[in-house]
């Protein structure tokens, strides 16, 4: 009797099985995940250097070893230019782009930067740093670079290249 009363009370329930419903949840959330790494990338960069400490994150890396190829391909032969283009890919490696970015968005943080990578004083570091915060054309590669954004600090870069703003850069750099 009890057998036929179970069979009244509950007819042929069959077992629900969650796994496909956590499957497809899951998928769902990794597919959000995704679209906001692509419709975002720096921020995304940006949030994972703050969970990492302040280091470099993949992305930062890989910013990085394209400017220590780009630095190494303007070798000239000349060994004493060598040495010094050797020294600044060396110096860039070691240099975190989390201080990279913090440079970017203060004068004061960009020569203390410049003096303690390059070892000029600290008058010459402020002069370099004063000449790039003052000039509106450096506007947009300093604001990328301070987003984290290394596409567009690239683009911006890549804009102002060969232009006679950068040549008074280099020139303000070694006249001092």
């Amino acid at each position: 009797m009890s057998s036929s009363r179970q069979q009244r009370l509950h007819p042929d329930k069959k077992k629900k099985r969650l796994w496909p419903k956590i499957l497809i949840g899951f998928l769902i959330v990794v597919a959000v995940l995704v679209g906001l790494v692509i419709a975002f990338p720096f921020q995304s960069n940006n949030v994972l250097r703050s969970a990492m400490g302040g280091r470099d994150t993949p992305v930062d890396t890989a910013a990085k070893n394209q400017l220590v190829t780009a630095l190494k391909g303007a070798k000239s032969g000349n060994s004493t230019t060598d040495a010094l283009i050797d020294e600044a890919a060396s110096r860039l490696q070691n240099t975190s782009m989390s201080q990279v970015r913090q440079a970017a968005q203060s004068s004061a943080s960009a020569a203390s930067l410049i003096q303690s990578e390059t070892g000029i004083s600290a008058s010459q570091a402020q002069a370099l740093s004063s000449f790039v915060f003052s000039h509106p054309e450096f506007t947009s590669i300093r604001q990328a670079i301070a987003d984290g954004n290394w596409l567009q600090a690239y683009k911006a870069y890549k804009a102002m290249d060969n232009t006679d703003l950068i040549d008074a850069l280099k020139s303000e750099g070694a006249g001092q």
